[in-house]
């Protein structure tokens, strides 16, 4: 039993000998891409633009899905005075034009995907880029997303300014 844990102690010292001497060379940093994008122009011009266009898409769902209600109500104040095959009928019809409305949903829900996603591309790139020459210039291995980091005591690890310059050219 005791060589078996002096055994384990040494295998543990080999394996984590080295990870503490790489610990120690280690160069990480952090930054806030979110912050630096909502703060910057070109970031407040595509959320402005985003918004724009959500608000472009959703306005003629927002009038039919208040339509379609409207449409709901009338019928469910109705369908007890109605015969059965005109109950089924208008059911069937309420029906087909929830998933008509559903389909439309689902389409404006993709455009504004795309868009997002045309938007942003060009603002990502430039904040890839803009993460690498901070890297670069400081000689960090790596840069975390500040989200990431639950606690962080040496503040000199926080290179979110420089980052913000580097984007803001």
């Amino acid at each position: 039993m005791l060589r078996l844990i002096i055994g384990a102690l040494i295998t543990l010292s080999l394996v984590l000998g080295p990870l503490g001497t790489l610990a120690a060379e280690l160069r990480i940093g952090t930054a806030d891409p979110d912050a630096i994008l909502a703060g910057s122009p070109e970031g407040k011009r595509v959320q402005d633009a985003i918004k724009q266009k959500t608000d472009e898409l959703g306005r003629p769902l927002g009038t039919k899905r208040q339509d379609l209600g409207r449409q709901v109500e009338e019928f469910q104040k109705q369908a007890g005075m109605m015969k059965e095959d005109a109950r089924r009928v208008k059911a069937q019809e309420l029906e087909k034009k929830m998933a008509d409305f559903d389909r439309q949903a689902a389409d404006a829900e993709k455009q504004l995907n795309q868009f997002k996603e045309n938007q942003l591309a060009p603002l990502s790139r430039k904040m890839e880029t803009a993460l690498e020459q901070v890297a670069k210039e400081e000689k960090l291995d790596m840069i975390l997303d500040h989200r990431l980091v639950l606690y962080l005591s040496n503040k000199a690890m926080n290179v979110n300014d420089k980052v913000r310059a580097k984007f803001m050219q």
